[in-house]
């Protein structure tokens, strides 16, 4: 299991646990509206909305990756292509080398 998902799992029962424990009715105001809700409701909405949050930064940082990755593997492609044809054309460069050196020989 990956350390930071351990991690996660450990914050989000620590916030669940506080968010438990401080359960009192509060009264929420937002710009315009007012409401009374659980405090516990407001810590836990507050934490997914932070989770979303981050979720939507890695999103786009892995997108990214993902798009360096492609380009690295068409480059790998590209390369290991361009490698065979030298191969080749090393391999008929030395075969003629070798005909012209028996011809010199003889």
């Amino acid at each position: 299991m990956d350390w930071k998902f351990f991690l996660a799992i450990i914050f989000g029962l620590l916030v669940a646990i506080f968010s438990l424990q401080n359960s009192d009715v509060v009264e929420i105001s937002f710009i315009t509206l007012e409401f009374t809700v659980s405090q516990a409701i407001v810590i836990l909405a507050s934490a997914a909305f932070g989770a979303f949050a981050v979720l939507l930064l890695s999103l786009r940082r892995w997108i990214k990756y993902q798009s360096k990755l492609r380009s690295a593997s068409k480059t790998i492609s590209a390369l290991e292509n361009e490698n065979g044809l030298l191969k080749i054309r090393l391999e008929e460069y030395t075969a003629q080398k070798e005909t012209a050196n028996k011809e010199k020989e003889k």
